[in-house]
Parts: C-alpha cells; structure tokens; sequence
C-alpha cells in the first residue's frame, strides 16, 4: 500500500517560498522499521502578508516585564476614527506594552495612517504591527546506536558528512535535568514525549485561533492548524493540520533506546510545550509573552511557570524587523538564563527580513540538506549563527527529517511519525545540543556560553554556501567534546 503526497512546503513561515508541487510515492512502512508513517500534510504559503489587525503600543518610560502599563484606549479610538474604524485594547504583554485590536484589518495606507496617530498621542512611545507569526518548516555504524527502530533512517543524527554526530554527544550527555520550551502550535499526546512533557501553557489569547472554546489556560493540546483558503486569507490551498509542535518536540527529546520509535536529540531532557500559534498562525505578542512565560517571568494573570526552560526553541516567524516588544522578551529570557534558538526562515533570502531570526540575544539556524548543502529554501546571511539538518523532501520523502507526529488530517487523531522539511526542523537539532551543553555545564552556563560553542565547534558545511550559513553545521560530537577545557 502506498500514499501519496504533495512536497509543498510542509510547514512554513510567513511567505516561504513555495517548493515543488512533485507528486511522490510514501510507502505506508519506512526503511526503519516504523508501521505509522503520516503523509506529510500539504500546506499553502500565503500569497501576501495579511494586512495587520492587532498593533503593538509601547508606552514612554520604557516597558516594565510583568506590570500593566496605563492602557492608551483614547489614542486607540482617536486614531481609529481617523481612519474610519474602531479599536479597542485587548491586553497588556509581559514586555509592558499594550495590544490595540482594530475592526477590521488595516491595509497599506489605512495601516500607516492609524500607526501614525498613535505615534502621535500624547504618551505614547512607539507603535508597530502585531504581525502573525507562522511555523517555519517546511543504518549507522557507531557500536552504541540506538535501538529505536526509525533511528536508521534519521540521517540527520549520525550522518557524518551531512548529520550532527549526535551518537558521540550520547557517550558524554543526553540531556537529562534540561528544560527544553517549545513555543509552537502546541502538542499532542505521543507514546515517545508523554514521559518527557512537563505542565505548559496556552497563550493564543483568541479563542478563534485557539479552536479550544476560550483564550490563555494551563491546556497546550494542539487543537489543529488545518485552515481553508480562505479562513486565513492567504490564497493557495486548504491545508491539513500539520502537528508542527508535536515533531519539534520529538527531534528535541523523543525517548531513546526504548525499541520503539525514534531518538531525540537531548533525549533525557524535559519538554514544556508552550502553545502560541493556532488556526492561520499566532501573533507575535503571544510569541513574546510565551518566551517571557517559559524563561520563569512574570505575565500578568497567569501562574508563573514553576519549570523554567534552560533552552526555548522557536521555529515561527514572520515577516519584518524585530520589535522592541520581542527584543525585549529575548532580552529576559537571556537574562533568566534561558538560551533563544530560532529558525532562519524558508524564503530563500536574507534572514534579515525576518522576525526574530533578526532579533539579537538569539541562535538563528539556517538549514541544510541530506548532502550538507544549504537546503534551496532556506534563509541565509549575516543573521545566521550555526546550520543544521532540515531536510529537502523534493525528491524523496526519506531525505525530510523523521519525527514524531499524529494522524489527524483536522483535530487529534492517533499518534504517528512523519519527514518533514524547513528551518523548522533544523532548529531543534540546536536547541537538543543547546539542551546537552546545559546539562553537562550546570547552571553557570550562560546563554552566550552555548552560542559560543556551537559555533567554535561546528564545521565546514560539505557544499561551499557563498550566501553564508553562518559557522558552519553544527556538531554535537565537537560542542560535547571539552578534552580538557573543565
């Protein structure tokens, strides 16, 4: 029996560029051994950034992280009637700024008009777009491999040309006593994460998007990302619901060695699933909030996270600068100790244009393919830090990233695995190691020390990326090696 699939962008950031509509044959057995192999669920890049409906406005006297700042409702509706709408705030952020929604979204000249009179109000410090932040995805030789019956056919792990030569990482660490947050879609159950997830949060403050009946609670189920044309106003295809934090999380920390499944990266280390995007994405002042959240800061109305996460992955983005408001919320995060790993983005260009990869106090990752060449959709430039394996799923599915997923073309179904692609699936190779060099360095090891390494440690990529990739491709093996540097 065989399924069939399309190769568009199996999960992508804001304007990714769309790869190749190639129709392919998926064996419903992989080479490894693994019986619940998903299609990887086609998904549309939008045709255009949606014109923002949400706009962030900081407040003069800088912002205060987990304090309410005096909201500027009368700017908010004085701009608005300029422009012949409504607006009204809808929340305050942990960074101290405050969350306009407009009656409709803004587009061009409107949206510049009503940024422009909030700039002006009296108070009022600075205003920018909330913009929608979008998942960023598209047998060894080594005597001390796992059992885990797919760990064959994930290259991306001991490859030694193209993979990040995790097996001599694994002799030194594997993770364990790491908190690893991932701020994505969620997750859903899996018999190869249940056992690592700690209590998360769902921060999508819209119910809509949240698909869950009401705003922030203590649940960070992925509800389903499937969206129609539509419903998102992106143009293109319908989508399937694309499970994006579920195979985050398993490259990060899926159980190894157990005979069953896949290996993680950090497989001993915890996982705190932070929901922030949903139906047609999530809004970058949820993002901000969550990294705010998953460091141990304070956010207004909710717990504070009693697990504080030593790594935080982000493989979202969208396009656009970096905000003072997610700047700020890095800026916590590596002052908590927390060490900030984003995806480059999918659009095959500068990673200067998109957030945060743009932002600073982070590790941005580009990706490469199965060769060890910069996969052709991922971004590149002076923004890069270090590069991992992504994948490239154009000719064959098995040269994509194999994690852990689930069978829901919709809402949750059983427990699966799938190969995806996208500096999505680069990302958590870093933050897994990120996760190994906490654990093995203890609690001194500063955000800045992990980036240090990685890129001291990483190597050559195999084909020559006159773009610039950044270090090079990250090497587990290397970045664990301390000889004698303790």
């Amino acid at each position: 029996m065989t399924h069939r699939f399309s190769p568009r962008t199996a999960v992508a950031i804001a304007l990714a560029a769309v790869l190749a509509n190639t129709t392919l044959a998926l064996p419903a057995r992989a080479d490894g051994g693994l019986d619940n192999i998903r299609p990887t669920p086609p998904r549309a890049a939008p045709a255009a950034s949606p014109a923002p409906a949400q706009v962030i406005v900081g407040i003069h006297g800088g912002p205060r992280l987990g304090g309410a700042a005096a909201a500027p409702a009368a700017a908010a509706r004085q701009a608005a009637g300029r422009v012949g709408i409504a607006a009204q705030n809808v929340k305050g952020t942990a960074a101290g700024t405050q969350v306009v929604k407009t009656s409709r979204p803004l587009p061009g000249a409107e949206a510049e008009a009503f940024l422009a009179a909030l700039r002006s109000a009296p108070g009022v410090a600075y205003a920018e777009p909330d913009i929608r932040m979008y998942p960023a995805s598209e047998v060894p030789s080594d005597t001390e491999a796992p059992n885990d019956p797919g760990y064959p056919a994930q290259w991306n792990l001991w490859d030694r040309a193209a993979g990040i030569r995790i097996p001599g990482a694994w002799k030194v660490n594997r993770g364990g006593g790491t908190v690893v947050a991932v701020v994505d879609t969620g997750i859903t159950s899996h018999s190869e994460l249940d056992s690592q997830v700690l209590p998360g949060y769902d921060m999508i403050i819209d119910a809509a998007s949240a698909r869950d009946g009401d705003g922030r609670d203590a649940n960070p189920q992925d509800e389903g990302d499937w969206f129609s044309a539509e419903l998102c106003g992106m143009g293109g295809e319908d989508g399937m619901s694309s499970w994006h934090g579920t195979h985050v999380a398993g490259t990060i920390a899926a159980v190894a060695n157990n005979n069953d499944g896949i290996a993680g990266v950090a497989p001993e280390a915890r996982l705190l699933p932070v929901r922030a995007l949903g139906a047609c994405g999530g809004y970058e002042s949820d993002v901000a909030d969550s990294i705010v959240w998953a460091a141990g800061g304070q956010v207004a109305g909710l717990p504070v996270n009693p697990n504080p996460a030593r790594v935080i992955n982000l493989s979202v983005g969208g396009d656009g600068p970096c905000s003072a408001m997610m700047q700020t919320a890095i800026n916590a995060a590596n002052k908590a100790g927390a060490a900030v790993v984003v995806a480059a983005g999918n659009a095959n260009r500068p990673a200067s244009g998109m957030s945060p990869a743009n932002c600073k106090k982070v590790i941005t990752v580009a990706a490469a393919g199965p060769t060890g060449a910069r996969a052709s959709y991922s971004n590149y430039g002076d923004d890069v830090d270090v590069t991992a394996p992504g994948g490239d799923i154009t000719s064959q599915f098995t040269e994509g990233i194999l994690s852990t997923s689930n069978f829901g073309a919709t809402t949750p179904g059983l427990e699966a695995y799938a190969f995806m692609q996208g500096t999505s699936m680069a990302t958590p190779h870093v933050a897994g190691i990120a996760a190994l060099l906490m654990s093995e360095k203890g609690s001194s090891y500063t955000p800045k020390m992990v980036e240090e390494r990685l890129e001291s440690t990483a190597r050559r990529l195999p084909v020559d990326c006159p773009e610039d990739c950044g270090h090079g491709l990250v090497d587990a093996a290397k970045a664990l090696d301390f000889g004698d540097d303790d």
